[in-house]
């Protein structure tokens, strides 16, 4: 994704530089989060236990949740821009938010499960994991769509797959700029 956003750079391709950017550092991020090197959940070791053990605390658990809802912020910002793109984009960044926002939901229902023991709290976080499954998986079907449309208009194919064009339903501020400098 980071190549893809330099290319995209290179292109002057401004919002698909800016979507593969912060996707490609996400993650990174997350990736790294997950590796011992790098000592992140380490830290909430409890003292006197392997450092694998942080993962499974409360403090790392409820923490990273932020760092989940926040994506999901940035999502809600990625599908306002996304309006005047088309469709598929729309679809994608609309189920992503939701995501997010359940992927951090289960985050800290995992973090409750562990500080008070209570299982119902697991169970809530196990759904909450289950229906993110679903809304990623519209999201996977949209990307392969789009992924699919753009690889038959390069090559010129007989048919194209549609993507709803929504360039045109929302005015871009130099349209009507312009618009209204011509009613005057």
């Amino acid at each position: 994704m980071m190549v893809g956003g330099f290319l995209e750079f290179i292109l002057g391709n401004t919002f698909p530089f800016v979507v593969f950017m912060s996707f490609g550092a996400f993650w990174l991020t997350f990736a790294s989060t997950l590796q011992p090197f790098y000592y992140a959940y380490a830290s909430y070791a409890p003292a006197g236990e392997p450092e694998a053990a942080g993962i499974s605390t409360v403090g790392f658990t409820a923490s990273f949740a932020f760092f989940l809802l926040f994506m999901g912020v940035l999502c809600f910002v990625y599908l306002i821009c996304s309006l005047r793109t088309n469709v598929v984009f729309v679809v994608i960044f609309f189920t992503l938010v939701p995501a997010f926002g359940l992927l951090a939901g289960a985050y800290w229902q995992n973090a409750l499960a562990i500080g008070t023991g209570d299982l119902s709290h697991a169970e809530t976080a196990h759904r909450c994991q289950v229906a993110a499954g679903a809304f990623t998986f519209v999201t996977s079907m949209a990307g392969w769509w789009i992924f699919l449309a753009i690889m038959l208009a390069a090559l010129d194919f007989p048919f194209q797959l549609p993507v709803g064009d929504l360039s045109t339903m929302i005015k871009g501020a130099s349209e009507k700029r312009k618009a209204k400098e011509n009613m005057v």
